[in-house]
């Protein structure tokens, strides 16, 4: 009887232990998200627009269209964060941008900023909607 009493209350530790980490990580993706969102309005909106579908107020002015952030999960199959964190870093280029026509955020934005952007791109994914065929 004495065994089972301690197991439960070892179980009931690292439940909530669990949960505690749990709680914590879900908070702090919030957190990620919001500041991600605020620098997303200040650094990418002029671009990708207020909604990241590619149509900011500067995008016709561009070479190319800036592309709509919110498939990057759809186009791929996954959200790439990593491929994303390096192209908002300028550590990876992409034939889109041609010859850094976007700017290579990584040396104004901190490796946290850079982050908190990913994490708020990834929180605006769209689901993969098939195109009607021409």
């Amino acid at each position: 009887m004495r065994h089972r009493v301690v197991l439960l209350v070892v179980l009931a530790s690292l439940c909530l232990m669990f949960y505690s980490v749990h709680a914590g990580q879900v908070g702090q993706n919030k957190e990620q998200v919001a500041r991600g969102k605020k620098l997303y309005l200040s650094y990418c909106a002029s671009c990708h627009g207020v909604d990241a579908s590619g149509n900011g107020p500067v995008a016709s002015s561009l070479k190319q269209q800036p592309p709509d952030l919110r498939r990057i999960h759809a186009k791929a199959g996954k959200f790439l964060a990593e491929e994303v964190r390096k192209k908002i870093a300028g550590d990876l280029s992409s034939p889109a941008h041609g010859r850094r026509d976007m700017p290579v955020w990584g040396m104004i934005l901190s490796r946290d900023d850079i982050n908190n952007l990913v994490k708020y791109l990834e929180s605006i994914q769209k689901p993969f909607e098939p195109q009607p065929a021409d």
